[in-house]
């Protein structure tokens, strides 16, 4: 009677985790897929707005009204949405890691038992410890750095609109562009050697 109830354990146990390894797989895909959307978003509103703002902008110098102020709090606005949309990306990939080294941990359980004498030559991930939260080649970085470098163009609007010199936006915006990543990048290395819990929500 033990040993049934043991089986029937271990049945529940395998069909668990074949269900939680399945969804963890649809959570990957979502996640990144959220990070190419906001990367999408934000290239189409931002190319908008800057459009709008300097079109306005040049209408209302031709015209003699004064607009400059609402033009630079919509767009700061707009700059802020950016800021937000950009640790989204940050955050995003945090989840998408855990889910990742969650599926490599047990696809390495069942693969140590070497099913049907599979063998893993081709040494499909098994280390629960990738990939990386930051990997400077990975397509999430380069969405990363892309949607710095929009925020950054934003920014330069605001400035053009403001009226600051050419050296001072191009100095501002690199400054911001750089302030960005390295504290996205910071923070994604600091979620390393952390439990879920402690990465995620900031206690075990």
């Amino acid at each position: 009677m033990s040993n049934d109830k043991n089986t029937e354990l271990e049945k529940a146990a395998v069909d668990f985790l074949q269900n939680d390894f399945n969804q963890c797989f649809d959570q990957v895909r979502y996640y990144d897929a959220q990070i190419v959307d906001v990367f999408k978003f934000l290239a189409t509103f931002y190319t908008t707005i800057a459009g709008i703002a300097i079109g306005l902008y040049q209408y209302s110098i031709d015209k003699g009204l004064d607009i400059k102020a609402a033009l630079i709090v919509g767009l700061t606005i707009a700059f802020i949405f950016g800021l937000c949309m950009f640790f989204l990306i940050v955050r995003n990939r945090v989840y998408f890691v855990f889910c990742m080294r969650y599926i490599n941990e047990q696809r390495g359980l069942f693969l140590s038992a070497k099913p049907l004498g599979f063998e893993n030559k081709s040494k499909m991930y098994t280390n629960c410890a990738k990939p990386p939260f930051f990997n400077i080649l990975s397509s999430q970085s380069w969405w990363l750095y892309l949607v710095g470098i929009l925020n950054s163009a934003l920014l330069a609007v605001i400035l053009y609109v403001a009226g600051q010199t050419i050296i001072t936006i191009a100095i501002s915006c690199v400054l911001v562009c750089a302030i960005q990543l390295f504290s996205g990048i910071g923070y994604l290395n600091s979620r390393e050697n952390k439990s879920a819990s402690a990465a995620v929500f900031g206690k075990e």
